[in-house]
């Protein structure tokens, strides 16, 4: 109260700037708790020890690098934003196809799990996405219970409906790759050689030339912006690309950028006050080392200037957010370079401790006895875990692909919400 007054009177402008920093720290811890369940579940004591997490506690305030915003000075060990503190317990990771997305939502529902937040689930049980490639709805696609949900991370297509759905302060999140590798990747792990003829196989370059917006269901043209709202009928206007642009600056409190993975995840950690523990990843959906090169591979193209220009251009509203975010990013990582590699490598001394505890082998699906960690997509790996892995529910869950992991979310909420079943 007395920062308030203070502040409320002329008073020399060193001294009020010091009062409303003070003032704001203050506000955003009270507010990181609001409407949030205190009761969190408790990882493993020994895991705990085990963990050496090197983090120092976080103090969650809103910023938005998709404006520019820097970080200001580290004060006790604690990240401090600006401009206005949020609510953490209220999460949106808005899912695009082959960002990192799988290994993303896995840190999002540990996190959130570990403190008994509710999640946003699809309304018909054998799905794991919310209707896409339709646009979210939250009559057709959304269970009814629990109402007004914490956490929304599985694939969907963002929608006014979602953002009414979700708590007015929810934390928006989302990630984008770079458009050329991006494409490749999607060409190789949906198999996308069969889109134009079921007998041969089509190269990525024919694909594209075939004017198709999508394969069957999977969208192909610009499906990073496809994600984010965009009308692909007018996905190469370059109006309808700058409203998306602003619409994803106004709406999302962070962009990561798969090219800067690492980087971006301490940003995350920072802003929603949680811990290197909780930031923790194993990467979902991988390719291991191949005996010989998977088919499709020989039908991707070279990657040189006159191919990147061919799928840029096909590609045009993807280009234009990824190019827009890339550079926002950047500059904030410059601005707290050292501080931001530092904690990289604690992160990445975390994860080496883990790993060489959890997991024995990285194998192809089909030798991975084990039908939880078998991933989906060609040449795909996943992990096999040590004996001392499989006893570890951290290691479990760091492990497991992300169909096995939605049914232990369900489980989990069931439970949580004392629903049977």
């Amino acid at each position: 109260m007395k920062c308030m007054k203070c502040c409320g009177v002329f008073i020399p402008l060193m001294m009020a700037v010091v009062c409303i920093v003070i003032y704001s720290e203050r506000e955003s811890i009270g507010s990181h708790f609001q409407g949030s369940n205190r009761i969190f579940y408790i990882l493993n004591l020994e895991e705990l020890k085990k963990a050496k997490d090197v983090a120092t506690p976080q103090v969650p305030i809103r910023n938005s690098l998709t404006t520019g915003l820097s970080f200001s000075k580290m004060l006790k060990g604690k990240s401090v934003f600006n401009p206005r503190p949020y609510n953490s317990s209220h999460i949106v990771y808005l899912k695009v196809h082959k960002a990192a997305s799988s290994t993303l939502q896995n840190i999002v529902m540990r996190a959130s799990m570990k403190r008994n937040l509710t999640f946003a689930l699809p309304a018909r049980n054998n799905t794991h996405q919310f209707g896409w490639p339709a646009k979210f709805s939250r009559f057709k696609h959304l269970k009814k219970f629990p109402s007004k949900p914490d956490v929304l991370c599985l694939h969907t297509v963002l929608s006014d409906s979602l953002i009414k759905t979700m708590p007015q302060d929810s934390f928006y999140f989302t990630s984008l790759r770079d458009p050329f590798t991006q494409i490749r990747s999607m060409f190789e792990y949906y198999n996308l050689s069969k889109c134009l003829y079921p007998k041969h196989s089509a190269t990525l370059l024919e694909v594209i030339g075939s004017g198709r917006n999508a394969c069957e269901i999977l969208i192909i043209k610009s499906p990073q912006a496809f994600d984010l709202g965009i009308n692909l009928q007018n996905a190469d206007n370059d109006n309808v690309i700058a409203d998306l642009i602003h619409h994803v600056e106004k709406q999302f409190h962070f962009v990561i950028i798969v090219e800067y993975f690492n980087e971006c995840l301490i940003l995350l950690r920072d802003m929603l006050g949680w811990t290197t523990q909780d930031i923790l990843y194993f990467k979902s959906n991988f390719k291991g080392k191949r005996k010989q090169p998977a088919t499709n591979l020989t039908l991707l193209p070279e990657d040189n200037e006159k191919t990147r220009a061919i799928i840029y251009k096909f590609l045009k509203a993807d280009l234009a957010l990824y190019k827009h975010f890339k550079s926002k990013l950047e500059q904030t990582i410059a601005s707290k370079k050292d501080y931001i590699n530092a904690e990289v490598v604690k992160l990445k001394h975390l994860q080496k401790i883990w790993m060489a505890d959890c997991v024995k082998d990285f194998l192809p699906a089909n030798e991975l006895p084990d039908k939880r960690f078998q991933p989906y997509g060609a040449g795909s790996y996943g992990y096999l875990l040590t004996e001392k892995g499989f006893d570890n529910s951290t290691c479990v869950s760091l492990s497991i692909t992300e169909l096995p992991h939605f049914q232990e979310l369900n489980k989990y909420q069931n439970k949580l919400l004392n629903i049977s079943t």
